[in-house]
Order: C-alpha cells, then sequence, then structure tokens
C-alpha cells in the first residue's frame, strides 16, 4: 500500500499539504529500495538521492552508482525511441503512398494519418 501510494505521487509531483499533513520519508525503510526507482527520486544536477517529500537525502551517492543510474536511464530512453520509430514505420506502411521515393518524415507521417482517418469518416457518412 505504501509503495502504491509512493508510486502515485511520483507520478503527479509533489503534493506540499500532503508532505506537511504526514511528514516526509526522506530514510529508507524496509518497504521501499535503497535506491531510487525513478527519476523524481534522483536530483541528477546535484548527484543527491530526495526522499518522498522531496527532501535531499544526506546519503552521498557514489559515483559508480550515478554512472549504472545514467547508463540504465540511457538504455531506457533508447529502447522507448526505438520503440516510438517501430510504431512511426507501421503507420506508414498502411498509409496510402504518394509514390515519393523518400520516407515521410514523423511530422508528415501523422498530418497524412489524420488526413487519411478524415477521408474514411467522411466515406462512412
Amino acid at each position: 500500500m505504501a509503495m502504491q501510494m509512493y508510486s502515485i505521487m511520483n507520478d503527479f509531483g509533489p503534493l506540499p499539504a500532503f508532505c506537511d499533513t504526514y511528514g516526509s520519508n526522506s530514510s529508507p525503510s524496509s518497504s521501499q529500495p535503497e535506491s531510487p526507482s525513478t527519476s523524481d527520486d534522483y536530483d541528477v544536477e546535484n548527484g543527491q538521492q530526495t526522499g518522498f517529500c522531496g527532501q535531499v537525502s544526506t546519503k552521498p551517492v557514489s559515483p559508480v552508482v550515478m554512472k549504472k543510474r545514467r547508463l540504465a536511464a540511457n538504455a531506457r530512453e533508447r529502447r522507448r525511441m526505438q520503440n516510438l520509430n517501430k510504431a512511426f514505420d507501421r503507420l506508414r506502411h498502411v498509409l496510402p503512398s504518394l509514390g515519393n521515393d523518400r520516407q515521410l518524415s514523423k511530422y508528415e507521417t501523422l498530418q497524412m494519418a489524420q488526413t487519411y482517418i478524415n477521408a474514411l469518416y467522411d466515406l462512412l457518412r
């Protein structure tokens, strides 16, 4: 239950009223992991771990841990962009082509998809 609330709170940002009422949870407990699981838990600029309500922990983070976190974040972002590009490729294959020899840009693909959907909608009316 505490981890669910922790996850929900990180999704919506800090809530000062909640933090003032229930206090901070900056010291690690047995129900929370030692290392932060989201970017909201970590201040990259200062290399410091933040607690539940955004207070900075006094425990320093080693450069090795910082590097591992950065590499993991880079891998997640690379995977996310690969999935996005694959989705655009799939969308390009279902859109009618104009006979161009070049691939449509992402913006052009979205414009073409919008036009195509509107044309199909008009056909159904």
